[in-house]
């Protein structure tokens, strides 16, 4: 198979690449490896949360808090990327996102403060219209509610931790539960399970008399799981917010991700209805290279190998979701060049033995140049047409700083811009 430029991956940044390749008229095939870290997302935009791994003080304004970043540490992925691909990227994705018929809210001037499943603040740049009114920066009292036998969301223990950080007193934060139709407690079920329900309307209207019952005071906001449709954005949420007459807002649960579903299975649909060509479930494992370029990499594709021929290439790859990073005993190694990325004396060397302290597995990956082309020992690129995006780009940790979803965006856009360049 041939191709102008081909992206490799599943996440944000392989969408962010592909979708600018198509803007500026190029032929992009996507290769879509695997599972993709989209189900696993909080679904929201988190450009930077936090500027390093031990505050605890939420950034205020991201694109400032960036831009400080790069101007401390030249090294980061954000400055290889630069803040000019920040904010075009973006641009691009706020345009696509209200193409592809979503309704989303932000921007990279201020973070809004949301309240997790488990009741922490998280700062986050870019959400769904439909988790908006949980920002913590609001002042009115939160009712979290759940639901009998559904166990992904603890109504009482969101209600418990936010009221220690946020609340004001015993009435600021407090919790409810309330029965589902046709749903037993006994009976076991699943957010998708729900989120297909709530698309039917006597069960939406149900539901929203029963919490309205348990709320029964005014100027309260109801927080609840993310469950207001499997595949619609805005119409199950509005429809059900009118009928509980309180604002609402729905909040991530448990992966597989009800709004990481929305999010990815509607922008795969846009883009493909756009004309752009995909492979599915096909991991990359060699590239074949010659006179420093890469002539084709090659696919794993039902039973049989699959060669690929650009001009170019992006790895918009998200660590080891779709396969980008395969762990051994001693060493890390990248399927594409067979370079070991991270040495190892024993595995529990990648881990810390604190879930709250940074892993050092999070920032394992390939070291880049200043235009995101992956680097061997000697400093020189490994091929001058491949581009490194997203997830794999060594030496920083997107999750312990909420930065995943911005550095997406602008190595997507930067890696995409130098692979049409090159």
């Amino acid at each position: 198979m041939k191709a102008d430029i081909a992206v490799v991956g599943s996440g944000l940044a392989a969408l962010v690449a592909t979708r600018t390749l198509q803007q500026a008229g190029r032929n992009a095939l996507l290769i879509w490896p695997g599972l993709s870290s989209l189900y696993f997302t909080y679904a929201t935009v988190d450009v930077l949360g936090y500027s390093d791994l031990t505050t605890t003080q939420p950034v205020d304004q991201p694109e400032a808090g960036v831009a400080k970043l790069i101007e401390d540490h030249p090294e980061h992925p954000y400055a290889l990327a630069g803040l000019d691909a920040l904010r075009s990227g973006t641009a691009l994705l706020t345009e696509w996102l209200r193409d592809a018929g979503f309704t989303w809210q932000g921007s990279l001037a201020r973070n809004l403060l949301l309240p997790t499943a488990i009741g922490t603040p998280k700062p986050s740049c870019l959400v769904p219209a439909s988790m908006a009114a949980g920002d913590l920066r609001r002042t009115e009292p939160i009712v979290f509610c759940g639901f009998h036998g559904y166990e992904d969301f603890v109504p009482e223990l969101a209600a418990a931790n936010l009221s220690r950080s946020w609340g004001g007193d015993d009435q600021s934060v407090r919790a409810i539960r309330v029965s589902l139709p046709g749903f037993e407690p006994g009976r076991l079920f699943t957010s998708i399970d729900i989120a297909r329900s709530f698309e039917d309307v006597a069960f939406r209207r149900e539901v929203a008399g029963r919490i309205r019952r348990e709320a029964a005071v005014d100027g309260v906001r109801i927080g609840m799981p993310a469950v207001l449709g499997l595949t619609h954005d805005m119409e199950v949420y509005s429809s059900f917010a009118a009928e509980v007459g309180h604002p609402v807002f729905e909040i991530p649960t448990l992966p597989p991700s009800v709004l990481g579903l929305r999010l990815f299975d509607r922008l795969r649909k846009h883009i493909q209805e756009s004309g752009v060509e995909m492979v599915w479930a096909a991991p990359a494992h060699a590239a074949e290279l010659s006179d420093g370029q890469c002539r084709r990499i090659l696919l794993k594709s039902a039973g049989r190998e699959q060669p690929i021929d650009a001009r170019a290439y992006v790895l918009a790859l998200e660590d080891t979701v779709d396969g980008a990073l395969r762990a051994g005993v001693h060493e890390v190694i990248d399927p594409f060049f067979h370079q070991a990325l991270a040495h190892h004396a024993v595995p529990t060397d990648r881990t810390d033995e604190s879930l709250f302290k940074p892993q050092p597995f999070a920032s394992v990956g390939y070291r880049v140049s200043n235009r995101l082309q992956p680097i061997g020992d000697d400093g020189r690129p490994l091929a001058g047409n491949v581009f490194v995006a997203g997830g794999a780009i060594a030496g920083y940790d997107p999750v312990g700083s909420k930065s995943r979803g911005g550095l997406a965006i602008a190595t997507g856009y930067r890696a995409a811009r130098e692979a049409m360049a090159a």
